[in-house]
């Protein structure tokens, strides 16, 4: 526990550059979607997986450093939730929609999550908590 506390800046900062590489490697695949034969690159089907698995790495231990929880810290709580429907808005984006329009629409929406998720988290409060 120490140990996390005295890296907590190192913590917080390496989340901070796994989550905007996140929303970056999101929107390369949104503008490779007309292109099949980029979005079957190795790298780019793995890459993105282990930088989202870092950034939950770096989430958890962050809350292990801050000794604050989902469920029980209220911004924390709606963060996880807004996070969870960026996931769900960027799967619309790159997987779900049918029509080009559709895609956009949600791609937006994603990109709008994501802003909103970190206001949150610089902020520390919410809007529906």
């Amino acid at each position: 526990m120490i140990f996390l506390a005295e890296h907590y800046l190192a913590i917080r900062n390496l989340h901070i550059l796994t989550a905007v590489f996140s929303v970056l490697m999101f929107s390369m695949r949104f503008l490779l979607i007309r292109e099949p034969a980029g979005l079957r690159r190795r790298w780019i089907r793995v890459l993105p997986h282990l930088n989202d698995t870092l950034l939950l790495t770096f989430a958890i231990l962050l809350c292990i450093a801050t000794h604050q929880a989902p469920l029980v810290t209220p911004w924390l709580t709606e963060k996880v939730l807004v996070v969870i429907l960026y996931i769900l808005a960027g799967l619309f984006a790159v997987k779900w929609a049918k029509s080009r329009r559709g895609q956009v629409t949600w791609f937006i929406i994603a990109l709008i999550l994501f802003a909103y998720t970190a206001s949150i988290a610089v902020s520390k409060s919410t809007l529906i908590f």
